[in-house]
Parts: structure tokens; sequence; C-alpha cells
């Protein structure tokens, strides 16, 4: 029987993706925010896929290969389209949208945002070099991972240091750790927890026929995709956000060790990696995972319900509000400072601007 450690009357399964410090949602209900009166907005860009507020900045992406991200004031100002599609100076063969990327302020200021593949190659897209120059300013670099070919996500931390997720080679785990600018790795407390986590169920097989050619092919989902995460960090408070895809936990810490919490975001106990099943469906996603200065917050799906909601919650890991979406919706970002929550409607490549009120939350 699996060791379990005590939380009042609550128990962490020991293979868990959870801290022992858990916050339960279900123990303080949070209050529904219904958002009306949204303003569609007329901005320059056709086909619109994805976005982000950064810096006061509305960035967004579609399928235009001549320029797959356009950055613009909030008012809707055009400042300069970037990232054309080649494999030139400036240029880009693959990219994942802006909600997807990690945005960070470099140690000139600079904004900037980085993204990876799972082969171990990062890019950084300098945005404040970029709009200087009218020129798409892009570094790459690969980690060349000797332990596993899957590189999962680079968060950049200060100091020149970055979280690098990868899939254990046994392809059922997942390994984190800080990388330094010299090159050296290390893994901290919180860090050493949430490795241990591992599925040990087979994973889901079947055969799929490829595209065009009509040639069946063998596959198999490795078990990381059970216990993948999306990440978010806040620079003042040094945390880091790890929102688990299909698991209901989400986990608040530090890279240093200095504090660990998690959120179990619906039921009486985080989930119990030893009982995941390859050929479950999973009917709840958590998604987009983003920090704020005051708040986190999270896209949780409900699939079985056919029902979305933006969940905000606080660094001590209480939900604060909850604010239902319309299905369609596949992106949100928030301007504080202004007051504004924005959605993007997929089935219409859309932006829809809310006012919602903080006094609520």
């Amino acid at each position: 029987m699996a060791a379990l450690a005590a939380v009042g009357c609550r128990e962490v399964p020991e293979n868990s993706l959870s801290f022992d410090d858990v916050v339960y949602v279900e123990d303080n209900c949070p209050p529904v925010i219904e958002l009306a009166g949204g303003d569609t907005l007329s901005i320059p860009v056709l086909g619109v896929n994805d976005f982000a507020i950064e810096d006061s900045l509305l960035i967004v992406s579609n399928r235009d290969n001549s320029g797959r991200v356009t950055v613009l004031e909030m008012d809707g100002t055009v400042l300069g389209r970037f990232l054309r599609t080649g494999r030139g100076p400036g240029e880009i063969v693959d990219f994942p949208g802006v909600s997807f990327v990690h945005f960070s302020t470099a140690e000139n200021g600079h904004l900037e945002a980085t993204w990876s593949n799972y082969t171990g190659e990062v890019t950084v897209w300098d945005v404040t070099a970029s709009l200087q120059s009218g020129q798409s300013a892009l570094v790459s670099r690969n980690l060349n991972l000797e332990d596993s070919p899957w590189l999962l996500d680079v968060l950049p931390l200060p100091d020149g240091e970055c979280l690098i997720v990868l899939a254990g080679s046994d392809r059922n785990s997942i390994k984190r750790c800080v990388l330094s600018l010299d090159g050296n790795t290390k893994v901290t407390s919180p860090l050493e927890r949430l490795n241990k986590a591992i599925v040990k169920k087979d994973t889901q097989s079947g055969t799929g026929m490829v595209a065009g050619s009509g040639e069946m092919v063998a596959f198999t989902v490795p078990g990381f995709n059970h216990i993948s995460g999306n990440y978010a960090y806040e620079p003042v408070r040094g945390l880091v956000i790890e929102a688990e895809k299909t698991r209901n936990t989400i986990n608040i810490f530090s890279p240093d060790g200095g504090y660990a919490r998690t959120v179990c975001t619906y039921g009486d106990s985080p989930d119990d990696i030893s009982s995941i099943d390859g050929n479950t469906v999973d009917e709840c996603m958590t998604m987009r995972p983003k920090a704020y200065q005051d708040f986190f917050t999270a896209l949780h799906w409900n699939m079985k319900a056919k029902e979305k909601c933006i969940r905000i919650y606080s660094y001590e890991g209480q939900a604060l509000a909850e604010i239902p979406v319309p299905a369609g919706v596949s992106g949100y970002g928030f301007d504080p400072e202004n007051g504004y929550l924005y959605l993007l409607d997929t089935d219409n490549e859309c932006l829809v601007r809310y006012s919602y009120f903080l006094s609520k939350i």
C-alpha cells in the first residue's frame, strides 16, 4: 500500500503531483462573476488564433506566414509584424502561438519571449529590440540533451537561469531541474517531490492512418502525457505556477525550495498517479496558467459538462473568483491596470473585451 501523508483529515497519495501542504477549492467555494456587455475589438489582423497581453502591449498571432505575430498598442495601433516563416535570419520554422511562449523581462529591461521544441532547441525573441529595429530579433540555442529526447518546457528565471522540464527516459515520468548560465543543473526539494510522480500502468496504444498515404502505423501514447503541465512565473514573489493539464492539482513553489503549496482544484484528494489507466479519457483539463502581480489564473475545462471557466487564485492558493466563459473560448488575458478581461472567440477568430471589477474578487 502506498504511503500517505496526512493533512488534517485528508491524505495525500505518495505517488501524486502534490506537496504535503494542500489547499482544497471545495472548502472555499469562490464567488461567480458573470460577464456581460463585451465589446468585439476591431484590429487590423485577420484570422487571430492566439494572443497575449504583456507590458501594455497586445500581441496576437495568426496564420500569416509573412508575419506570424503582430504587436499592437492596446488601442489597436499596429507597431509591427514579426516572425516570418522560413529558414533565413529572423525567420522561424515553427511557432507554438503567443500564449504558449513565456514572456519575461531581461536584465537590460527588454521584453523577451521564449519557447522550445521537443529536440532541445530553445528560441528567444527580443520583442523590444524587434520593435526598435522593425526586424525580428531572434536567438536560438540547443541544450544538447543527453538523458531524454523530449524537452517539454523551458521557463526563464532571474539571473539567466531556467526551469527545464524533461520527459523521463522511461517515458512515464517527468524530470524538472534548474539550469544555470554556466550549464550546471540543480534539483531543489519542490522539484524532487514532483519528479517522484510516475505513471505505472501501460500507456494507450493503437493504430492510425498517415494522412495522404493510406499507410497504417502503430502508435503509443507516452505516460508523461498524463502528468504534464503548463507553467507561469511571477518575478516579484519568485514563484512558479505548475498547472497539471489533466490532473486535479496546481502547484505553487519557489525554485529555490523556500515555498511549496498545492491547490486541489476539485475533489477531496490530489489524484493518485498510480491509478492512471492509459485508456482512460480525461474529463477535466486545466490550461493557460497566467501569473499577475496580485493573483494568478487558470482556464478550467469540464469536457463532460461542456463547461469552461477562468478561476482566479491568490498566491496562497485560495480560489478568489470564478468566471464562466463560452465553450468556444480558447484563450484569455487580463489587463489588471485598466480592469479588462480579453477572451478569444475561436469560432469567429475575434477578441472580445469585458470589464471586470476587482472589488468582487
